[in-house]
């Protein structure tokens, strides 16, 4: 007598409901390490900062290749994505100002971005931003080296960068805005 074995292909259709969360648990990643860094930062343990940081931009990566490999590419997901990304960006730039290493205005600069990334995203009209769509990466950048880097001139640097890379996004969004109208 034979035993009723599973058909494989089922299992197949089954895998993808499992891990359609997976992307957004990586990208979870980052919210949970980021308490865990501003300690690390907090109490000088150095080796620990690094290695959350490189955590943090690893799962950056890594939730976007997952989801797009997968197949698992979703709305959330995306959304999720930026969300959590302003949360650790902000949450990184809220500490450096508590610490007085960034004024705050450059908080509320980044935050105007995000805002006005939510409500560009949601117009009828696409609008495209060649530039924007490395702000989040600039924005980790700036991070890094501002760990890396204390010193007055390098934060100078940083914030012009941050200024200037703010003002060439909103250009070019509103080029992007004006030119489909």
């Amino acid at each position: 007598m034979q035993k009723h074995q599973a058909n494989p292909m089922q299992n197949n259709r089954l895998e993808p409901k499992r891990l359609r969360y997976l992307p957004s648990a990586v990208t979870s990643l980052r919210f949970i390490i980021l308490p865990f860094l501003i300690l690390s930062i907090s109490n000088g343990l150095i080796f620990l900062v690094d290695f959350l940081f490189l955590l943090a931009i690893a799962s950056d990566l890594v939730d976007g290749y997952i989801a797009r490999r997968m197949g698992l590419n979703s709305r959330f997901g995306a959304r999720f994505d930026v969300t959590v990304d302003f949360l650790f960006i902000g949450g990184m730039f809220l500490y450096f100002i508590l610490i007085d290493l960034y004024p705050v205005w450059i908080l509320l600069l980044i935050v105007f971005m995000f805002a006005q990334f939510i409500v560009t995203s949601k117009a009828s009209k696409i609008v495209y931003d060649p530039i924007g769509k490395y702000y989040g990466s600039l924005l980790f950048g700036a991070i890094g080296l501002t760990l890396l880097f204390q010193e007055s001139l390098v934060r100078d640097v940083i914030a012009v960068c941050i200024v200037t890379f703010t003002l060439a996004s909103l250009t070019s969004r509103l080029l992007s805005f004006l030119i489909k109208l």
